[in-house]
């Protein structure tokens, strides 16, 4: 596990009918990672100033059991596979009425070089290898050696 942390579901995270608007999950899963990559001493923020970039090329969600205003939820961000220039992570979402994840948030991200936006021009991101201190945090966060069972499907680190 990179990270846990517990979580109560507020007015911003549910939609008109009070159970948890589709994309919370997503903030949430964003909001590990980046205390994550804080703690590892390498923020964002110091990433992008660095020039480097880890954008998301890839999302899955699943859920699992209904979620709603002021649940107390525990969350948990692990490392799912690690790539040459990407990794993936999972986080999962437990709820205060079952036993098993209620929602799964899987998020593979690129890793590359940083170019700010420009005048007329968008932020360039150049594909890189994984620098040694993100992949060694990643492997130490990792939820088993090898390959990962992700509801049927196994993903091999590579």
């Amino acid at each position: 596990m990179l990270i846990e942390r517990s979580w109560r579901v507020t007015m911003a995270d549910v939609d008109a009918a009070g159970i948890i608007y589709y994309a919370s999950p997503l903030r949430w899963a964003e909001v590990l990672l980046g205390d994550w990559l804080e703690q590892s001493g390498h923020s964002i923020a110091a990433m992008l100033g660095g020039n480097e970039a880890i954008p998301v090329v890839g999302v899955e969600v699943r859920y699992r059991a209904p979620l709603g205003l002021d649940d107390h939820l525990r969350l948990g961000l692990s490392a799912q596979r690690i790539g040459n220039t990407s990794f993936t992570t999972r986080c999962d979402v437990w709820g205060p009425r079952t036993g098993q994840p209620a929602v799964e948030v899987v998020v593979t991200h690129a890793f590359g070089g940083y170019a700010p936006p420009r005048p007329g021009q968008g932020a360039v991101v150049s594909k890189q290898a994984l620098p040694p201190w993100l992949r060694k945090a990643l492997a130490e966060g990792s939820d088993s050696e090898g390959s990962v069972d992700m509801g049927g499907e196994r993903c091999a680190q590579n």
